[in-house]
């Protein structure tokens, strides 16, 4: 009988448990879930603290007893202290406080990210949350439950702290968000960007870029961020939504070999240089799937697809990640915002020659109401015409992240241009064209490039 012990009770632990327990009746599968909300996504916690879904408990993708029902040994609040990867044993506090060991044939480090803080003082200071777990979202309903807070301040001006914007603001708070770099969001375009600003402020926001924070202060009525450049911000509470760095330094205290910004390193097959031990999700690099580079991109998409491969592998089949494209969506109250592989900058980077083009359509026939329009920025090699990336902006309504998706099937087969835009896709009036507006930008991209379509 296989011991398989998992340290992680969320996408990757869970999903790797789950597969081994689908392939192999006989496995002994024990996960250690450092908190008590094992498999919760931690995407849905805007909308909760929204006001768009009621209870925290309804973002369980499985509740522990379901968990426990498909096969798996489930230890809540167990704190990892040290793993012997000779002697196979996992040593860890239980919820009791009790010293507890378990052994292992295949280790599974899934660990995941903790939030990424500015080195500043008063992180500490009452009214001030870091946002990643579930508790760390009940704490911030509460407290606007028992406080009742007007004005809050968000640091970060990435996915976290645009989706709490809104999230703030349909809970009646007054949002001032401050971001160092010259945009928000900067996974997109500038041009996009500045769509978004304006799209959040319609709704009420204030947003500062080029404000690095120094200092939060407690004052008598509040709090206050100072940034570098002088200016102080008033606030009854404040999130610090910088971003997210690996969690890696269990894997890295066996000698598990370090990748790029602190993860752990891994083969496609997710398996670590130290035998028998597997790693995925938040706490290890990725291969991008056009470079073909490690990069840290976390992502809950592809923390369920490592958790499948190492599942897959320890049970004995040959998996191997085929790569990450860091394709994502993002909805702002009605406007949505969705990007996949490498725009013109990065693609630059990688050593393509790039080539990004804007295109604006309608999302289906004018002539079937509502139509909505959609902003494209389409980007392929100008030597080649490979196909390496896009960027998609327009409302809800538009199916902004299908269309993103069929851009990432095409990135993943690795089509060119002219190809793309023979794609069979699907019309009918009240959802398309003819020609589907990804394939319109396409045929734009073209006409630019070679003066054929």
């Amino acid at each position: 009988m296989k011991r398989v012990l998992i340290i992680g009770g969320s996408d990757v632990g869970i999903t790797a448990g789950l597969r081994i327990c689908e392939l192999d009746s006989e496995a002994d599968v024990s996960v250690l879930s450092g908190n008590t909300y094992p498999n919760f996504s931690i995407c849905g916690i805007p909308f909760f603290l929204g006001g768009e879904i009621a209870d925290y408990q309804d973002l369980a993708h499985r509740t522990a007893d379901e968990i426990r029902a498909s096969g798996l040994k489930l230890y809540l609040g167990a704190e990892v202290r040290t793993i012997d990867p000779k002697a196979r044993k996992v040593v860890f506090i239980d919820s009791e406080g009790e010293k507890t060991s378990l052994g292992y044939d295949k280790l599974v480090i899934g660990t995941g990210g903790k939030s990424a803080l500015p080195n500043i003082p008063g992180l500490d200071l009452p009214g001030v949350f870091t946002l990643r777990w579930i508790n760390e979202a009940r704490r911030i309903d509460r407290f606007i439950k028992e406080t009742a807070p007007r004005e809050a301040v968000i640091v970060g001006g990435g996915y976290i702290g645009l989706e709490m914007t809104e999230a703030l603001i349909r809970r009646g708070i007054k949002v001032k968000l401050l971001e160092f770099l010259d945009q928000i969001l900067p996974t997109v375009d500038k041009e996009f960007a500045e769509i978004v600003r304006t799209g959040l402020e319609n709704r009420g926001a204030e947003i500062f870029t080029r404000n690095k924070v120094e200092r939060i202060s407690e004052k008598a009525d509040g709090l206050e961020v100072l940034t570098g450049n002088g200016k102080a911000f008033a606030a009854e509470m404040i999130l610090v939504a910088t971003g997210a760095v690996p969690e890696s330094s269990l894997g890295q205290s066996i000698g598990v070999e370090i990748g790029v910004k602190g993860t752990l390193k891994v083969n496609r097959k997710m398996e670590t240089n130290i035998e028998d031990v597997y790693a995925g999700g938040d706490c290890v690099e990725s291969l991008h799937a056009i470079t073909k580079q490690p990069v840290y991109i976390a992502l809950g998409t592809t923390a369920h697809k490592h958790g499948r491969i190492i599942g897959e592998n320890i049970c004995g089949l040959e998996s191997k990640y085929p790569g990450t494209l860091g394709t994502q969506s993002l909805k702002l109250f009605d406007m949505v915002i969705a990007r996949t592989g490498l725009n013109d900058r990065e693609a630059a980077e990688a050593g393509f020659e790039p080539y990004t083009h804007s295109f604006e359509t309608w999302d289906h026939k004018q002539y079937y109401p509502p139509a909505h329009k959609l902003n494209i920025r389409f980007t392929a090699d100008k030597n080649t015409q490979r196909l390496l990336g896009c960027q998609i902006i327009g409302p809800l309504q538009a199916e902004v992240s299908k269309r993103i998706d069929i851009i990432a099937v095409a990135l993943q087969q690795g089509l060119g241009v002219s190809e793309f835009v023979m794609l069979d896709l699907s019309y009918t009036p009240p959802l398309s064209s003819p020609w589907d507006p990804v394939q319109m930008a396409a045929a734009a991209w073209l006409n630019v490039n070679s003066g054929k379509s």
